[in-house]
């Protein structure tokens, strides 16, 4: 194994493919909300957050989310799905900053999750799809990078808002394991707060 020189993710995320388990019975099934994490979710107040499924399509925000990244009401369940929408928005893309270096961060993250899901369909017709849909994804897929956890600091370029700075935490529901809660943090800097509450405001 040391003969390899993989990092602590890549590690674990190469123990996920060697045992090529098949996914719970659970992975399969729709991915519901309970009425107290949207509460939760509710009264995260600037902080926009959101609920992740396992395949990381988001299945519940709250309304800060809404104005910062996008309705995701009006949106189909391709475009809610956090890596279709990295790499296949032009308006996300200019939405980032440093869009390259999120999007591969992004990728390594979710190759590691695949690794977790051998064989599940949806995954591997999104996969299939993106290969299609965009050439950064096609290029950098059959890297080995794998990582596990994200950064915590992100700045954005809103359309309305102008540059708006987070800190970034995740964490999985205990009683539901499949599902992950980021909150964004709005920091001081660029008087980001101000500006959530403008864009909630309006």
């Amino acid at each position: 194994m040391q003969a390899l020189r993989l990092n602590a993710d890549e590690r674990a995320h190469l123990f996920f493919l060697a045992r090529q388990q098949p996914p719970p019975a659970r992975a399969m099934e729709p991915e519901t909300v309970s009425p107290a994490l949207q509460l939760f979710l509710d009264h995260q107040g600037l902080s926009p957050a959101f609920v992740t499924g396992r395949r990381w399509d988001v299945v519940a925000w709250n309304e800060a989310a809404r104005v910062v990244f996008g309705d995701y009401e009006q949106m189909s369940a391709h475009e809610r799905n956090s890596v279709w929408r990295m790499f296949t928005s032009p308006t996300y893309r200019q939405f980032l900053v440093d869009w390259e270096g999120h999007a591969r961060r992004l990728l390594a993250q979710f190759r590691a999750m695949c690794g977790r899901y051998p064989g599940d369909p949806w995954l591997t017709e999104l996969i299939q799809d993106l290969m299609i849909a965009s050439p950064e994804f096609r290029a950098w897929w059959p890297d080995h990078e794998v990582l596990s956890a994200s950064e915590d600091h992100k700045i954005f370029k809103h359309p309305q808002g102008g540059s708006l700075v987070f800190e970034l935490v995740t964490f999985q529901v205990s009683d539901a394991p499949g599902l992950t809660v980021t909150v964004y943090i709005p920091l001081d800097e660029a008087d980001t707060p101000a500006k959530v509450s403008q864009l909630l405001s309006s």
